[in-house]
């Protein structure tokens, strides 16, 4: 994999809003993990090829699907590991603890891919294996691991492209949110998962919505419908695992027509042929309150961490926006290992400029006689022909 050190921009010392919306659930080592994760960020940036841009499978399983050894994939890693608090009666890893965040646009086919890969199967509340029920154990306590991320049970990403004056950099306002929604934004019209006039927040009510919230720590009640105002229906995105289990643990999420996305929402778009870096926040949430003491992952820790791509097409010599000949070697094969010999031709053995004398493009030449450098005299017969047939005869 190709990666960049990335430019990170972090707000100065404020209180950490997170806190307010954790409460009790948040310990001093979680709200530490997530405002240290941001560090993780400056070695996050990998740069996709050209090649790598082909069309993504979704199998429920990000290691696989969103593997290291592609060029085209950023795995942002949650820098606190296994760091969501459970009960002491509680003794798994919670679905809710986020390993990493993978990212992958194509440029190609104009669309924004996450996975989200958990240190257990994804929603699973109480580690039990599974997600769509409640362990013996989370009951005594009062909580529920709520079915189809039902109620408060929310996963999201919400990122910022921002469009600042002169930079197009993200302005620290985030712009939209894909996930699963526990609660609608203020000044939301109806979710298109309303039935009868009754909003059952689960699987049904994942979308791309407008970010209604100043605060990240309000993010999984920050979903606005419809995505853009006046927008008639909703941006088109997809789910491609909402039933997490143990075959499939993890969530996977696309957002497609992303420059219409983009266009809509007044932000500069990017660049179809993956030429122009580009830049966004990201800020990743996975919990719910109705578990009756586990904790919540955030990450990272506020809006200001900035990931970064700054190039998406390199070419056959892995270099950016190249066309592909700094690498080539004679025989036009890229890290060939063909070199041209010293009479300059290629992949030769270097005999084919030798003169008589064995020097590479030297002057010197055989005779008449086939002598190297020689006068031509050793082999003249009487009649000075050389290697002819006249003879002295008797007289």
């Amino acid at each position: 994999r190709r990666w960049r050190r990335e430019s990170l921009k972090l707000s100065g010392a404020r209180a950490n809003p997170l806190a307010s919306l954790l409460g009790a659930h948040a310990t001093a080592t979680e709200l530490a993990t997530m405002m240290t994760f941001a560090a993780a960020l400056v070695a996050a940036a990998a740069v996709a090829a050209a090649a790598a841009r082909a069309q993504q499978t979704f199998t429920g399983n990000v290691d696989t699907d969103f593997p290291e050894s592609n060029a085209a994939v950023v795995r942002v890693p949650d820098v606190g590991f296994e760091d969501v608090g459970t009960p002491t009666t509680i003794t798994e890893t919670s679905g809710y603890d986020i390993d990493y965040v993978a990212f992958m646009f194509d440029s190609t086919g104009d669309a924004l891919h996450f996975g989200i890969r958990c240190y257990a199967v994804c929603g699973d509340a109480d580690g039990d294996g599974d997600p769509s029920g409640t362990s013996a154990a989370l009951v005594m306590l009062g909580g529920t691991d709520n079915a189809n991320f039902e109620e408060s049970e929310s996963f999201l990403l919400a990122l910022d492209f921002g469009g600042t004056a002169g930079t197009n950099a993200p302005d620290g306002v985030m712009d939209f949110i894909i996930g699963y929604p526990a609660g609608a934004a203020g000044g939301s019209q109806p979710f298109p998962c309303e039935a009868a006039g009754v909003t059952t927040f689960d699987v049904r009510c994942f979308g791309v919505y407008r970010y209604g919230s100043p605060r990240t720590a309000d993010a999984p009640f920050a979903f606005m419908y419809p995505h853009v105002p006046g927008a008639t229906s909703p941006h088109p995105a997809t789910d491609h695992n909402p039933t997490p289990d143990a075959v499939r643990p993890d969530i996977e999420w696309s957002i497609d027509n992303l420059n219409t996305l983009l266009q809509q929402l007044g932000l500069p778009q990017l660049d179809p042929t993956g030429n122009v870096p580009f830049q966004f926040n990201v800020y990743a949430f996975a919990g719910s309150f109705d578990d009756d003491g586990i904790g919540e992952d955030n990450l990272p820790g506020g809006p200001e961490s900035m990931l970064m791509f700054e190039c998406l097409v390199y070419d056959c010599c892995d270099v950016c926006e190249g066309d592909g000949s700094t690498c080539l070697d004679c025989a036009n094969v890229a890290f060939g290992t063909s070199v041209y010999d010293r009479c300059n031709v290629c992949d030769g053995d270097g005999t084919s400029c030798l003169d008589c004398e064995g020097v590479a493009n030297g002057s010197a030449e055989y005779d008449a006689c086939d002598v190297c450098e020689g006068d031509s005299s050793t082999c003249l017969d009487c009649a000075s022909v050389p290697n002819g047939a006249a003879v002295y005869d008797v007289c």
